[in-house]
């Protein structure tokens, strides 16, 4: 996400995320010794090299970036630091002295401490509950203490089901202090965040920062990078292609994409306009009083009412936790439609009876759980919502999505025998979508599509769905005010299960509006033409 001018802009909506990064100078500490390092490391996973001959020095009170397309080996190199793995060649030192992880453990007790992109949480217990899962015997004040110290407010009596995703996140930080870890490793800590949630957590990171903690970052998105990083490394193909890079020694946004993905790219797409033939299209999709609850039965969204034609892309944003995921699993014919009708292609049914139809494609958030199964082939991932071929699965149509998707999107994989449990988040991710876009679907749902792919991959995602927008409808559900911006014609805002309005996406006014309405501010506004024809409530 950056300028293509040759210096980041932070002033044009249209290129860059709503919300303002308070980009602050970067503070001129000296590097001195570094508390963690590694030379010539290398991890492998059978004949797949992750990691080879890495080297790396992470400095206190210093945020150092690490960058890299998907698949170059990030995750893998924290996740060896983070006692996860073992490595199978090279060294580590933390302070100065050699250190061999057999375990996690190992590391925490080294001063290591790793928040996951997947949070390792018990749900059914309370914040106080899960740290002292981590830090026995504090109690709920000391943790209460503990988070207004370093802005991590959270109240320790809550129940973690109850808590948004940067509210969780809090919690996995909160763990990591209690231990007394004093070198943090945050792997894309602002995928699944709010706006509100990223500022929130930089101002974190930077009063770590300032106490003299080493602060280790990956991530794919450049303005947090500029934003925020002392030390800037790079891989690419499980390589160092650059490394402990200060924010004077990088030539450009465009230059550090370059060095991620071996091309040039600019995260940006020409999307046509709304033609008058699609403005008046023929309607897809239609909800009219969709009320509804989540997984656990507790009631998530009401008086829910939209449209989404053909030849137009509508986005539904909010922060987490408002009641977009219990939604798009009901729109998606997962369940937990509770009163209201849902029109799929003409045909009207009871929300509570609608489980999908043939021509619906879906995208989820949790690729891991919910799009895909680790222990099968790629072929095999490929093939697992094919409901137009019978009763009978054709390898032959699982291998060749497989090979398109390393063709045209870039999958990283040796090939469709390859399992699904191999690939890297944003590999898999890639997989999941050129599976849907496959089946030639009159609705693509998609949730959080670029959630964790680096700037190539995103950029052909979004080429994808301009292109499905041609001749089909796209219903997204996104949290990257950027991704909606640039890609919707029309954007829904949705708070405490409710959608309060839905606007254009090229008005001017609208992304002002938008960060208001996701803070619950000015709903009491004009009800939308959609809710208003389709029976919503504002």
């Amino acid at each position: 996400s950056f300028s293509p001018s040759p210096t980041p802009s932070l002033s044009s909506p249209k290129t860059f995320c709503y919300f303002k990064i308070m980009e602050e100078e970067i503070r001129n500490v000296p590097r001195g010794e570094p508390v963690l390092s590694c030379r010539g490391l290398t991890k492998r996973f059978g004949p797949v090299v992750a990691n080879r001959d890495v080297d790396l020095d992470v400095y206190p009170g210093r945020v150092h970036a690490l960058l890299g397309e998907n698949g170059a080996g990030k995750s893998t190199l924290m996740s060896v630091f983070a006692g996860r793995y073992r490595p199978d060649g090279g060294t580590i030192r933390v302070r100065g002295r050699e250190a061999r992880f057999a375990s996690p453990r190992d590391a925490q007790d080294s001063g290591i401490g790793m928040v996951y992109q997947r949070f390792m949480l018990v749900e059914s217990m309370s914040v106080a509950e899960n740290v002292r899962l981590a830090a026995p015997g504090l109690k709920a004040a000391e943790i209460a203490s503990l988070g207004e110290r370093y802005g991590l407010a959270v109240d320790p009596h809550r129940l973690v089901a109850d808590l948004s995703m940067g509210e969780r996140q809090r919690v996995e930080i909160l763990k990591l202090l209690a231990r007394k870890a004093d070198i943090l490793i945050f792997d894309e800590p602002t995928a699944i965040l709010a706006p509100a949630e990223v500022e929130s957590l930089f101002a974190v990171l930077r009063a770590l920062r300032a106490e003299g903690k080493a602060i280790v970052l990956i991530t794919h998105k450049l303005e947090e990078v500029l934003a925020l990083a002392d030390d800037i490394s790079i891989l690419r193909r499980g390589r160092t292609v650059a490394a402990g890079m200060t924010q004077d020694q990088v030539p450009s946004p465009r230059e550090l994409a370059r060095l991620m993905v071996g091309r040039e790219v600019l995260l940006s797409v020409d999307k046509p306009p709304l033609d008058a033939a699609a403005a008046e299209g023929s309607t897809v999709l239609a909800v009219r009083g969709l009320a509804g609850s989540d997984e656990s039965g507790r009631a998530s969204f009401s008086g829910v009412g939209f449209s989404v034609r053909q030849g137009e892309i509508l986005a539904v944003v909010g922060v987490a936790g408002n009641g977009q995921d219990a939604l798009a699993r009901c729109l998606a014919g997962l369940g937990g439609g509770r009163a209201g009708e849902i029109e799929f292609c003409g045909a009207v049914t009871p929300a509570s009876a609608w489980r999908g139809a043939p021509g619906l494609a879906y995208v989820p958030e949790d690729r891991h759980g919910a799009g895909s199964v680790a222990a099968m082939t790629l072929a095999e991932n490929a093939l697992l919502t094919d409901r137009e071929s019978g009763p009978l699965l054709h390898i032959s149509r699982g291998e060749a999505v497989v090979r398109d998707a390393m063709e045209t999107y870039g999958l990283k994989a040796t090939g469709p025998d390859d399992l699904a449990g191999s690939l890297s988040g944003g590999n898999l991710q890639k997989l999941i979508l050129a599976r849907e876009l496959a089946r030639g679907p009159r609705l693509l749902l998609a949730e959080q599509p670029t959630q964790g792919l680096d700037l190539a991959a995103t950029e052909d995602v979004w080429h994808a769905l301009l292109d499905l927008r041609s001749h089909a409808a796209v219903l997204l559900f996104t949290g990257d005010l950027k991704e909606a911006l640039s890609l919707a014609d029309r954007i829904a805002v949705i708070f405490r299960g409710r959608i309060l309005d839905v606007l254009d996406a090229s008005a001017d006014e609208t992304i002002e509006r938008v960060g208001l309405l996701m803070a619950g501010v000015g709903r009491a506004g004009v009800r939308n033409r959609d809710q208003s024809q389709a029976g919503g409530t504002a």
